[in-house]
């Protein structure tokens, strides 16, 4: 599993503290690192990947025909991604990701997504259902497409490889206070866990705690994993699923409000129920008896873009990644370890401008 590097009771002056070690403290983490800074990353030891800590997670991009500006963040993102993943020790389990229409306005819609000036011809192949039955090794209905640049990564590998050479504080921020020019990370008694000049919130759902103005969302997602089966390509339809540990990770549910973490076997039944109606061979083959759980909460926000920049003098946040976190953090890590340090950032500045914390903050009077 991975683990904070190591424990620092007082963080140097000048440190960098980033709340959170799941993929976007991660992320942000090895940005940092690779601009000559060692951050002091702050999380509970025993929820260092949070949701970031499931056998796999599927790489994709978001797609958007009404938004040319959100498709070229996407597109961006996914060639970083998978630059990055590509470069860390076993991360990636598979290379491409089977996208299955699942309305029947998705034909249309696959056709002019497909047809994208961003995407090269390589990257976006358009496939009928013979063409996707086999791939999948089954009969499918319905056409879709092949996205031979999206992953499915290990995250646990990846988590190991970017909290490396961070230094860790192994703590549970409960509050933030400003003090003078330093932000000062809390416990739940009012305790000083670590103070320092520029702070970094990156704490998934929990952000939404340290920064309510934030205006974050919350929506739990389970997925499910069972033994068995022949390995299939990862494949996407609304829902997924993707070969991992000598069996097939499936799901996930989308419960919007929904904030408990732990497995409930209705999800995973739930799950399950959907890979069977879209792949019924690759459920069939699987052991339906040991299915395994696990639930995290995702942060959304209500235009659906991340959160990344600075809230206020000294504190930057970088959340909101909703199911996409594997394909946003190491684009946004890098743009706010840049903004954060006087680096050039890879982000146009009228896209970074729209994924500004300041678009939801209405008071932005320092607390």
């Amino acid at each position: 599993e991975a683990r904070l590097a190591g424990v620092v009771a007082e963080p140097d002056e000048g440190d960098v503290l980033v709340i959170g070690a799941g993929v976007a403290g991660a992320a942000l983490a090895r940005a940092l690192c690779a601009q000559g800074r060692r951050p002091v990353v702050i999380a509970p030891e025993d929820d260092v990947g949070m949701a970031s800590d499931f056998r796999a997670a599927l790489v994709t991009p978001r797609f958007d025909l009404g938004d040319e500006a959100v498709a070229a963040l996407n597109a961006q993102a996914l060639e970083r991604a998978a630059a990055l993943y590509g470069a860390t020790p076993d991360a990636v389990l598979a290379r491409g990701v089977l996208r299955l229409e699942a309305k029947p306005r998705d034909a249309e819609r696959f056709d002019r997504i497909a047809a994208q000036s961003l995407w090269s011809e390589a990257e976006m192949q358009r496939c009928d259902a013979a063409a996707m039955s086999a791939a999948l090794g089954e009969p499918v209905a319905m056409g879709g497409l092949i996205l031979r640049s999206a992953l499915a990564v290990r995250p646990q590998a990846i988590l190991r490889a970017w909290l490396r050479d961070a230094r860790g504080v192994a703590a549970e921020v409960a509050r933030l206070e400003r003090r003078s020019n330093l932000w000062a990370a809390l416990d739940a008694d009012g305790g000083l866990i670590a103070e320092a000049t520029q702070m970094v919130i990156a704490a998934g759902w929990g952000s939404a705690a340290l920064r309510p103005d934030l205006a974050l969302r919350a929506s739990r997602g389970q997925v499910s994993w069972a033994p068995g089966g022949a390995p299939i390509p990862p494949v996407a339809w609304g829902g997924y699923a993707a070969p991992v540990d000598g069996g097939l990770l499936f799901g996930a549910t989308h419960d919007r409000g929904r904030i408990d973490v732990g497995a409930d076997p209705a999800d995973d039944r739930r799950n399950f129920h959907a890979l069977a109606q879209t792949l019924p061979s690759a459920a069939n083959r699987l052991d339906s008896s040991l299915i395994e759980g696990r639930a995290a909460v995702r942060a959304t926000t209500a235009d659906h873009l991340p959160v990344c920049g600075q809230a206020a003098p000294g504190l930057w946040v970088l959340g909101g990644l909703g199911s996409r976190g594997f394909l946003m953090a190491p684009l946004l890590g890098e743009h706010l370890a840049a903004s954060m340090t006087g680096a050039p950032s890879p982000l146009p500045t009228a896209l970074s401008a729209r994924l500004d914390p300041g678009r939801f903050i209405v008071h932005t009077a320092e607390p």
